[in-house]
């Protein structure tokens, strides 16, 4: 490649970077000549801008703040997943990701300002893109109407615009924390092929994370791990045709990413654990749903319920003896998949055609297959399974029938259960180890199909009206998962009669009494787990079932707008060059979802697998919108660019109501050089079909207790007020994975929440500083009637508080004050329109480059997000908590004040070689249990109660081989920095929903360093 050649990639991809990065920015386009030096280039078209439907001169790009991930940013990272791309900026959280295992629901999402993905409205080319159709399960993500990213390839992205802030009144509703729009590369000429591989490199150097495992007698990782492979390959060819009228342009890419495992890492190896109070000892922990077995047996003494058994089988004797949290727990971290393994084709087509100069037709066709499996601990007969056996329990040896059948111990638990004989009633904790851990295998089938006209008339007007329509079908298929009701068989043993017994199983034999002649289960195998080696692949074949579910997502959009620039017309103000620009539409949309789970998913009769119903349900939307934009002032003293801009949308909903959404915005530019820009934005998010129609489900949730333990964190009369007995206080068991049952639902009450954004911007381009811009924007997001589903903390701690008896209501404890014992027992919370949410903080943005003689060119950006505060409010009348800077059961995934991107490329002279590194910080953050606020604090873990500022350095270098052939090669985390560790146990900082393998997966990079190489070939 030429010095010429490089000069013009850089000032072309350097001058509008910069404008689009800064959202307004007064640069120009460049072109550079032979000899390497900059002259001006040919005038640049009027454009239209993510946030806006009318086009704007170059100078006046966005009064909204926007930032763009350009092209060559994104082979900068060398990343080859949507998400994990987004990811980088400091405005995106981490939502549903490639690392998320335990919780996965199959998709990709993205969240603007921690707000979620169902705030954050995403499109392609401008326009809305189909739902990815994760509704009807649990989950963060699991949104029926989320966009599932990973339908995008990389490759074909041309640039991503981040617009923070609401713009409801563009494109209608979920816009709330801002927009995501991908624009594509659709009008391509000629053949270009990418292809990338790249893979996970980690050290397992770590004496303190090997030391727990070592501890514990569990596996050590190789002392290096080359782990989670991806390989891609995409093909872009394009041609014009019909003299330059039309352009056809078409996609196909492949993309293979293989599993990285838990145990594979020094880090996560196990799941780490620590006990009851703030200062425990860490140790290899897990569940409580142990590998051995927890027999677990309550009793009535003195007429207080009390544990009376709590047992395991010995590994090595064979014996009962006292279950041990700290050296029996199962490890269930070591199976899960850090990277889900996964398949992805995507394919296309692009076709516009230029009919007259008063029309163009155009079509865009977009189909993507994805397919994911996700890993994660063993099913079994989870904490707490309860079952009735008896004495004479074939399976139980001698010394477990003398230390269950104890006369103090039978007549305590008969007593509580209203049993007699020799019959008892079991609460146990088994893991199926023999099957291996649970799987779910999602398959995803998309396709995006828009028909379109667009062109002008009248000089001043142009217009685009189009058709689009998206279906999406999702489906999981869970394997390795037991089935409840066969575990209940295959725990009821008896010896089999000597006649109307089970035929040819001999009379005395251990036999299921549901296998009996007559029974509910014929084909029934005793499962011994009284004895280590006793489960039989018989019983396993028996105990395994399969399930499945399948959704259906369906987007519907009819749109049509004009844009007059009336200023031709003379409507203008006399100070202004130009006039008036005015945008007019309407569109309807219309969504549909189902969900369909088999019989066993809908019952949640899969062990380790939560109750999901069925859904069937859709709305309709009509609406009508205008935009304008009227300069006021140009090129005047103090008023070289004054414009104001406003805009207006109406919706009406067929489930009834009506939404009013609008925007005021003003920009300032007394110089050339300084750009002032403010805006004020009213936004709504309809509810989506999942929150509406999904039925109530009871399922394991991610907080804690308070009154749980030994030690409750409320003091007795808080926890009566929860329902709580004297008795019971001090004496409720504690579930070591961190959970409670909530029960979660759709409501078909709720309406649309309501948000007002406000920005305040400065934009930055002196002259005496050529080639540099900056940009610095105050954001403040307030939302009103938050549709939320309260957790079961907010719940019990507000209800131990003031006693509000709408809310301790909601709390269904269990004969012991337990809240997880069994699906009985369990906290209410189905989504509702109740409390607040706010945001606010500060963006900055800047580039510049400049030459360096001899020695080049030097480009450097800078983006960086400080939120100064989160604040949630969950119930009108009671308190607000602050998340800004924290994490944990309540804050989910850290949100730290500060986090930025920089990136500095140095364009050496010789052979055209690009130099890149990237420097990424991630804030520090505190549990957000150490926090002075009621409605957070609590007793936490001091090892992990700080998580310092995570400093991350990629490098990568870019070369041209010829003029057809590009390399890139890099290394991302090059120092292998390990991500922080979160513990699990009674003071848990790890919700399973948000937090894997003792980490938060999408905030921090959790696989080590990764190494990548890019080749492009164009034709």
């Amino acid at each position: 490649m030429t010095n010429a050649r490089r000069n013009v990639r850089h000032a072309v991809r350097l001058a509008l970077a910069a404008c689009a990065t800064t959202g307004g920015a007064l640069v120009y386009g460049q072109t550079a000549l032979s000899s390497g030096t900059l002259a001006e280039a040919a005038p640049v078209q009027e454009v239209v801008v993510t946030g806006s439907r009318i086009a704007v001169p170059p100078n006046d790009i966005s009064i909204s703040p926007i930032t763009t991930v350009t092209a060559v940013d994104i082979q900068q990272t060398g990343l080859l997943r949507t998400e994990d791309i987004l990811n980088n900026l400091p405005s995106v959280s981490a939502e549903q990701s490639s690392g998320t295992s335990i919780s996965s629901n199959g998709t990709a999402t993205v969240s603007l300002r921690d707000l979620g993905s169902q705030r954050t409205l995403v499109l392609v080319d401008g326009r809305r893109m189909n739902p990815g159709g994760s509704g009807g399960i649990t989950g963060p993500g699991s949104n029926a109407n989320a966009p599932d990213i990973n339908q995008i390839p990389a490759d074909l992205i041309e640039r991503v615009d981040v617009l923070t802030g609401g713009a409801s009144s563009v494109y209608g509703a979920d816009a709330v924390a801002g927009v995501v729009n991908f624009v594509l590369n659709t009008h391509y000429e000629g053949v270009r092929i990418d292809a990338d591989y790249g893979y996970n490199n980690h050290s397992n150097d770590s004496q303190q994370y090997l030391g727990y495992l070592s501890a514990a007698n569990q596996p050590l990782p190789q002392s290096t791990v080359n782990t989670g492979q991806n390989k891609s390959i995409s093909i872009l060819a394009g041609a014009n045709f019909a003299d330059g009228k039309g352009n056809a342009t078409t996609y196909f890419s492949y993309l293979k990413s293989s599993p990285a495992v838990g145990y594979q890492f020094d880090h996560a190896g196990c799941t780490l654990n620590a006990g009851a109070t703030p200062t425990s000892a860490v140790f290899c922990g897990g569940s409580g749903t142990s590998g051995t077995g927890q027999f677990f047996e309550l009793g009535k003494v003195a007429g207080v319920t009390k544990s009376v058994l709590d047992e395991t089988v010995d590994p090595t004797t064979g014996l009962f003896r006292p279950y041990s949290n700290t050296t029996d727990s199962y490890n269930y971290g070591a199976l899960s998949y850090f990277q889900r393994a996964a398949e992805r084709y995507t394919a296309g087509a692009f076709l516009h055609y230029d009919v007259n100069e008063y029309a163009s037709v155009y079509t865009e066709t977009m189909f993507a297959r994805n397919t994911s499996t996700a890993q994660y601990g063993p099913s079994g007969a989870f904490a707490f399974t309860s079952y009735v056996s008896s004495c004479n329990n074939l399976l139980l040896t001698a010394q477990e029938v003398s230390v269950i059948c104890a006369p103090a111990t039978l007549a305590a638990n008969q007593a509580l259960f209203g049993l007699s004989g020799n019959q008892f009633d079991m609460y146990l904790g088994r893991r199926n180890v023999e099957g291996g851990g649970r799987l779910d295998q999602y398959t995803s089938d998309s396709i995006r199909q828009v028909i379109g006209v667009k062109g002008a008339f009248a000089d001043v007007w142009t217009y685009d009206a189009y058709a689009q329509v998206g279906i999406t079908q999702l489906s999981d298929i869970q394997g390795n998962y037991l089935g409840t009701p066969q575990i209940a068989n295959a725990l009821n043993v008896i010896p089999n009669p000597a006649t109307g017994g089970v035929p040819g199983v001999a009379a005395g034999a251990p036999v299921c009494a549901a296998a009996l002649p007559g029974g509910s289960a014929p084909t029934c195998v005793p499962w011994n787990i009284y004895v280590p080696g006793g489960v039989t692949p018989a019983a396993l074949n028996y105990l395994s079932v399969p399930s499945t579910w399948a959704a259906n997502a369906t987007e519907y959009i009819s749109d049509a707008s004009a844009t007059g620039d009336l200023g031709k017309y003379g409507v203008k103000i006399p100070t202004a060059k130009d006039g008036l620009s005015v945008n007019v539409g309407v569109e309807y949309r219309e969504e549909k979802f189902t969900f369909s789970p088999d019989y066993i998913f809908a019952n949640g009769l899969q062990a380790g697998g939560a109750p999901s119903r069925a859904i069937n349900g859709g709305l309709h939307v009509w609406e009508g919108f205008t935009e304008l934009r009227l300069p006021i002032m140009s090129e005047l003293p103090f008023a070289y660019n004054l414009s104001a801009e406003a805009g207006y949308r109406y919706s009406n909903y067929t489930l009834g109501g009506t939404t009013n959404t609008y925007k005021f915005g003003l920009e300032w530019a007394p110089i050339q050089d300084i750009r002032l820009r403010g805006g004020y934005n009213r936004a709504v998010r309809a509810p989506n079909l999942n929150e509406l129609f999904q039925p109530p489900v009871v399922g394991a949730g991610g907080t804690a207790d308070p009154c749980w333990g030994s030690a409750p964190s409320l003091t007795p009369a808080q926890c009566a007020r929860t329902g709580v007995t004297p008795g019971e206080y001090g004496n409720i068991t504690v579930n070591p994975a961190a959970q409670i049952n909530s029960q979660v639902g759709g409501n078909l009450t709720l309406k649309p929440e309501i948000a007002d954004t406000y920005t305040l911007g400065l934009v930055l381009q002196p002259q005496f500083v050529p080639n540099l811009v900056a940009s610095f924007d105050l954001f403040y997001i307030k939302i009103a009637d938050t549709i939320t589903s309260l957790s079961s903390n907010t719940i019990i701690n507000d209800c131990a508080l003031t006693g509000d008896a709408t809310l301790c209501a909601l709390i269904h404890r269990g004969p012991t004050g337990s809240l997880w014992f069994n699906t009985a027992n369990f906290v209410n919370a189905q989504n509702v329109n109740i409390g607040k949410l706010s945001t606010k903080g500060l963006d900055i943005a800047s580039r510049y480059h400049m030459d360096v003689g001899q020695l080049g060119r030097l480009s450097l950006t800078f983006a960086g997000t400080y939120t100064k505060d989160f604040i949630t409010q969950p119930l009108p009348t009671g308190g607000s908590f602050d998340c800004a800077g924290y994490y944990g059961t309540t804050c989910n995934a850290p949100l730290p004040h500060w986090r930025h991107v920089v990136n500095a490329t140095w364009g050496l002279p010789w052979l055209g070689i690009d130099l890149t590194a990237r420097w990424r910080l991630i804030g520090p953050s505190n549990v957000d249990r150490s926090s002075t606020n009621p409605q957070l604090q609590a007793p936490f873990y001091v090892w992990d109660a700080h998580i310092p500022g995570y400093n991350y350095i990629d490098l990568s270098a870019a070369m041209p081989v010829t003029s057809a052939v590009d390399v890139r090669l890099g290394v991302n985390n090059i120092a292998d920095k390990n991500p922080p560790l979160i513990l699990n146990g009674s003071l848990s900082d790890c919700p399973n929903n948000t937090c894997n393998d003792n980490t938060w997966v999408g905030t921090y990079d959790t696989l080590g360093r990764y190494i990548y190489a890019h080749v492009s070939l164009k034709f």
